[in-house]
């Protein structure tokens, strides 16, 4: 009554799961609830209710104020968090200024969307959980060749993740993102099973190469009852970047054995990019590395780079480890990279990302 001779238009509902269902039937530019109710706590309601509404500010009351409820309270977006019994001119200006707010963080999240990949606009847990429970649903595999240049045909392919969410547009954006509410693993099981589901027509004798978190192999993700991509193993290849942290490599190394037990391969990725280099190398061994393009790109227009890249594949030559140039774009590139000594190669020029396994052009 009080809000409504305010000029505020109010629905009201009798318990937390009424209101959700009003939520979902309809938009509302706040919302106002108790924290101790029948059925779901405030703060239960307010991550339920992140599930259809992403923006609308919620203003918590109560009148047994607790420390962990405070908490709470911030750590799933509440916007407010009200005092009972609150004065009726405050109450009045806290719906009001959340209104505005609410407003206001619709307007800055499209514009985020216009700038995709670039930022997370979400700063509360209820909210961001939110966005990845629906970006979760929507993980799928997308699969590029890698050929040999030198034969004329595909050895493999590299297993990519994709996901509709524009806002995660990139592995690095998403894997961010699932750390900062804890869902790593989860982010890790969910494109590992995606990727199993999306393989079952690869060519036979294709390699996969699948982009691997040093720390999950020590997580039951690779290897175990489960493990969606073990019984594939032998077929697969773990790509690990260059740039590893040292406590993170020394969880790789500590299951390098129970990952090839298993029949998984390994392969250096990014080579030329990282910082941990010839220690990673030394401690992996591995049985490919991935040249970055950054090393080779323009490489037929640079007589320097022509030199440096010739050397590097010798070196690889001497280690008996072969060396894929990854992001090959140009038809010059590639005749510069087969002159330094290249074979295997990936990149757009011999097929894009599909979710269908493309034989690639040559």
């Amino acid at each position: 009554m009080l809000l409504e001779r305010h000029g505020f238009a109010v629905a009201s509902a009798s318990n937390a799961r009424e209101g959700l269902s009003l939520l979902a039937e309809k938009g509302f530019d706040v919302v106002l609830t108790d924290i101790i109710m029948p059925e779901l706590s405030g703060v239960d309601f307010l991550r339920e209710l992140r599930q259809h509404d992403l923006d609308v500010p919620v203003i918590l009351m109560t009148a047994g104020a607790t420390l962990d409820s405070a908490l709470d309270a911030i750590e799933y977006g509440a916007s407010q968090y009200l005092l009972k019994p609150v004065e009726p001119e405050a109450l009045v200006t806290s719906v009001g200024r959340a209104a505005a707010l609410g407003e206001l963080a619709r307007m800055k999240r499209a514009a985020l969307a216009v700038q995709a990949g670039k930022a997370i606009p979400y700063g509360d847990r209820a909210t961001l959980e939110a966005v990845l429970t629906r970006t979760f649903a929507t993980i799928h595999a997308e699969f590029q060749p890698m050929v040999s240049m030198k034969k004329k045909h595909v050895i493999g392919y590299e297993a990519l993740m994709r996901c509709d969410e524009t806002l995660f547009s990139s592995y690095g954006a998403l894997l961010y993102a699932a750390e900062r509410v804890g869902w790593r693993t989860a982010l890790a099981r969910t494109i590992y099973q995606r990727i199993g589901q999306d393989c079952g027509d690869m060519p036979e004798g294709a390699l996969l190469f699948v982009n691997m978190h040093p720390l999950d192999a020590q997580e039951s993700l690779l290897t175990g009852s489960g493990a969606p991509l073990e019984p594939i193993a032998n077929s697969v290849v773990l790509d690990v970047r260059e740039s590893v942290a040292g406590e993170q490599l020394g969880a790789l190394t500590a299951a390098l054995s129970g990952l090839r037990g298993a029949g998984f391969r390994i392969s250096i990725d990014n080579v030329g990019t990282g910082t941990s280099g010839l220690e990673l190398f030394n401690m992996l061994w591995p049985d490919f590395a991935k040249l970055d393009r950054s090393a080779f790109a323009g490489i037929e227009k640079n007589p320097n780079r022509q030199r440096t890249v010739r050397a590097i594949y010798a070196m690889f030559a001497s280690l008996e480890v072969p060396l894929i140039a990854g992001g090959v774009e140009t038809a010059g590139e590639r005749d510069a990279l087969l002159a330094a000594g290249a074979d295997l190669a990936q990149g757009n020029l011999f097929g894009a990302p599909s979710k269908k396994f493309e034989m690639g052009a040559f």
